[in-house]
This record gives C-alpha cells, structure tokens and sequence, in this order.
C-alpha cells in the first residue's frame, strides 16, 4: 500500500509526529488534521525498482509539495491579514474532472483595487488537484502557481487599504513572479502607484494588465482609487483602445 506523510510540519501535530498514512489507490489525500495534501512516501527497501516509477513519483511529490507550500506560506505569514483560503474541504470520491476555466468569473469589489474572487481561486484549485491525481505534473504546478498568485493580490489590497503599500509592492511582485500572465496583478500594480503617486508608472501597469487581457472594466469603473486619473486623456485613451478589443 502508498504510504504518505503531512509536508507541514511545525503547523500540524500529526506532521510533527511523523505520523505515516496508508491510503488505497482513489482516497482522500489530504491530511486529517490540517487538510493539506500528503506527500508520497518512496520505499526504501532493497529490491529491483523500475527508474520510470520512481521519476515519476519524485515529480508527483515535488508538484504536491508546491501545492501545499503555497496554502502553507499563506498560513504562516498572512494569517492577520486576509482570510485564508489553504484548506480545502474534502472532495466527493467521483471521478475527478477538470474544472473550466474561471477566467471572466466576476471579481470581488473591494474598497480599492480589484480582488480576485473566491469562486475563481477555488475553481483553479480544483482543477490543480484534479490534474495531480491525473499524474499532469506540470499542468498541476501551473494552476498552483496561479492560484498562489491570485491569493497574493488578495493580500496586497489589505495590506494597501492599511497603508502598508512596502509590502503590497512586494506581495505583488511576487504574485508577478508565480504568474507572469495574471492580469489583477498589473492592475493592482497600477493601483499602488497611484498610492505612491507615481501616476506614470501607473499608467505603464494599466497597460500592461490590458495587454495581458483585463477584463474587468465594470469593476474599474467603480473603483475609487481610479478617481483621481479618470478625467486624464491617457486614460480615456487606454480604455478607448483595449475595450472595445476585448
């Protein structure tokens, strides 16, 4: 039988305890005590192995063990800020299927700035589950790195409505780090330097989250943080040329 472990030690007993999961081929693989995904365990016994397997399993460990490192990080550093999305309620035992795209899943209004919403990142997490158990090593470390990146735009606009805009600048470097193609990024980028006044830098983020296929221009419209460049001819300029493209 697989034996697996709990990855996040320090923050889960059973993971400090070193405890050992044995679980069939289709169970639940996540944790009981904090609900983060087990790590397979490669044996160690002395016998013949097939090198296919074993690459193959070193793959599948390493991507659960991004997965779990993005919840993880998340949990550990952000606790106080915005809720936590890392754990995840058990799963029916179906058939997995991958879940559709959630790009144009309207966003969150927030007081500043555009969050992604939380039935979008809970899509894109279901489909990096989905494709793990499918053994889509790369597709799964993909959506991961997508949904850490969405999570830490959420924690950039609460650290840039405390006035912490230090640290949503490198929340939101960091979130273009993971997903260079995120759209919310760039524009929450733009958001932040208009807090810093910076209002040419912004517009250079404005357009890059344009280019990297914003959608969201109803909620644009009522984002306050927008107010102060709105009657600027650069911006009737940028939404005159990318909305009516997209």
């Amino acid at each position: 039988m697989p034996t697996y472990k709990c990855p996040t030690v320090g923050d889960c007993e059973r993971a400090n305890n070193g405890e050992i999961f044995v679980r069939s081929p289709g169970e639940d693989l996540k944790c009981p005590e904090c609900a983060t995904l087990l790590v397979p365990q490669i044996a160690t016994k002395k016998t013949e192995s097939n090198p296919k397997l074993i690459i193959a399993a070193i793959a599948v460990a390493v991507v659960v063990i991004g997965v779990a490192g993005g919840g993880l990080y998340y949990k550990k550093t952000h606790s106080g800020s915005v809720e936590t999305t890392a754990a995840v309620a058990p799963e029916p035992t179906s058939t997995p299927t991958v879940a559709p795209a959630a790009a144009n899943v309207p966003s969150q209004a927030t007081s500043g700035g555009i969050s992604p919403s939380d039935a979008d990142i809970s899509a894109q997490r279901k489909e990096s589950d989905a494709k793990l158990k499918q053994g889509d090593a790369s597709g799964a470390e993909s959506a991961s790195n997508q949904v850490a990146a969405k999570e830490m735009v959420k924690v950039a606009i609460a650290q840039m409505s405390q006035g912490k805009l230090d640290d949503a600048e490198k929340e939101l470097n960091n979130a273009a780090a993971r997903d260079p193609k995120q759209s919310l990024v760039y524009y929450n980028l733009a958001v932040l330097r208009l807090k810093q006044g910076r209002t040419n830098d912004a517009f250079k983020e404005l357009e890059a989250s344009f280019l990297n296929g914003f959608t969201y221009f109803d909620e644009m419209q009522k984002d306050p943080d927008l107010d102060a460049i709105r009657n600027d001819p650069r911006f009737t300029a940028l939404i005159k040329k990318y909305r009516t493209t997209t």
